[in-house]
């Protein structure tokens, strides 16, 4: 016995129909609100993303490894802030210009200074500090100022050593590539760049007396 074509029809939209209404009724959600107002219901296909967890700020989250809450974590090291504010504990340029250099000037931090300053700084600051150092010289990066100007010259040790460990402009920190005695040191060797151009009277005086 054949069952009619229309028949099958009616069959297969019925049994459509049935699995439709199953998976609406799946994904279709009811509830009353927390404070009470008007029931509602919506449709609500993706029921993860609707209902997912939620933390607060200073909440402690399994999804980082030691469970730290986001709002209390620490940048990852030699991260850059965007903002351009000044931290908590970063000093201001005025409050770093009254800091003394604790390294001697002798001929072992000259050496020294001179080696971590064509290390780090030859690259844009050229090796006399004239601003013109190899990256410049490509084009591929604008030339800083001069450490050899009268604004530069003028700066106290402390001022420099703040724009070492800080940055300034489209300087970056050094603070973490440079202990805070090998920044004082290449201040001291910037200061022999400096005084290579233009000798105080103490340096004629030295070199009339050999």
């Amino acid at each position: 016995m054949s069952i009619p074509s229309t028949l099958k029809t009616r069959v297969a939209v019925t049994a459509l129909a049935l699995l439709g209404a199953s998976f609406v009724g799946c994904i279709y959600e009811v509830g009353v609100p927390a404070d009470g107002s008007k029931p509602f219901a919506e449709l609500n296909p993706i029921e993860g993303m609707h209902n997912q967890t939620s933390y607060k700020d200073q909440e402690a989250q399994p999804v980082f490894r030691d469970d730290q809450a986001p709002g209390m974590r620490l940048p990852p090291p030699k991260t850059v802030p965007v903002d351009g504010f000044l931290r908590p504990d970063q000093p201001t340029p005025a409050q770093s210009a009254l800091l003394e250099n604790p390294v001697p000037v002798n001929a072992q931090s000259l050496e020294y200074g001179r080696f971590l300053f064509r290390t780090n700084c030859v690259v844009c600051h050229g090796t006399e500090g004239a601003g013109n150092g190899p990256i410049v010289e490509s084009g591929a990066y604008g030339a800083p100022p001069s450490l050899l100007t009268d604004k530069l010259r003028g700066y106290e040790d402390g001022r420099i050593y703040h724009v070492v460990t800080y940055g300034q402009g489209a300087m970056w920190a050094y603070k973490n590539n440079l202990t805070e005695m090998e920044r004082w040191a290449v201040i001291n060797y910037v200061r022999a760049l400096q005084r290579a151009d233009f000798p105080e009277p103490i340096d004629l005086d030295r070199l009339r007396d050999q």
